[in-house]
């Protein structure tokens, strides 16, 4: 199996987020996990030549996908001046942000702004083996540039135990959490966004009794989500 991925295709999402498509190389994974992508010509601002992101892309789709915001780093251009045949290098797969159980428990999955991503993993992944979709999605935006919201809308056209709402221009708080999903308490709730936000939404969260998985985004604030 091979360490590099090679870039097949790319394309705009919404807004400032592109989504960059990548063979599997032979990789395996679980909806909702992570890896490191390294471009070893590039050195950031930070020293770094690689950066962290959730696979966006159910495993049944046979794909890497990497979803993103294109900002002016210089990680994410050339992420984004990359042309169809060429590679990524990438490290082992991580994470235990995950939805496995199949039942129809259900969950709250709390998005901010690009931490839909596992959602669209994981949603999409449930569809395509059968299992039931029982979750309140809870997807918050800075504004109305909605990533994979066609694709959510079809889902919960094609699964009445699904229900997604998506919240324009408010702050993701506790409080706001326990608002449009009161059911919280009996059931896991899934928090993925920027790492600040998650982290303190988190402690919130967990002094209510919260059963919680977190999926934490670096570079992301409440100004960029």
């Amino acid at each position: 199996m091979s360490n590099l991925l090679k870039l097949t295709r790319s394309y705009d999402e919404v807004g400032n987020i592109r989504t960059f498509i990548f063979e599997t190389g032979g990789l395996e994974w679980q909806a909702g996990q992570y890896q490191y992508y390294l471009l070893p010509k590039i050195v950031g601002e930070d020293g770094e030549k690689g950066r962290f992101f959730t696979i966006s892309s159910a495993p049944s789709e046979h794909e890497i996908h990497i979803s993103t915001r294109v900002t002016d780093s210089k990680f994410k251009q050339a992420l984004n001046n990359l042309q169809p045949g060429d590679t990524i290098e990438r490290k082992d797969i991580e994470g235990d942000f995950t939805w496995e159980d199949e039942s129809d428990k259900r969950v709250v999955l709390v998005a901010a702004g690009i931490g839909s991503t596992p959602y669209r993993s994981m949603l999409l992944e449930r569809h395509a083996t059968g299992k039931p979709l029982s979750a309140t999605l809870l997807y918050y935006s800075r504004d109305n540039d909605i990533a994979f919201r066609n694709e959510l809308d079809e889902l919960v056209e094609q699964h009445p135990e699904l229900t997604v709402s998506y919240i324009i221009g408010q702050s993701v708080t506790a409080d706001s959490i326990m608002q449009n999903a009161p059911e919280y308490k009996n059931q896991t709730v899934y928090i993925s966004g920027p790492e600040p936000m998650v982290d303190s939404i988190g402690e919130d969260l967990k002094a209510s009794g919260v059963d919680l998985k977190q999926d934490w985004f670096p570079g992301y604030d409440e100004s960029s989500f």
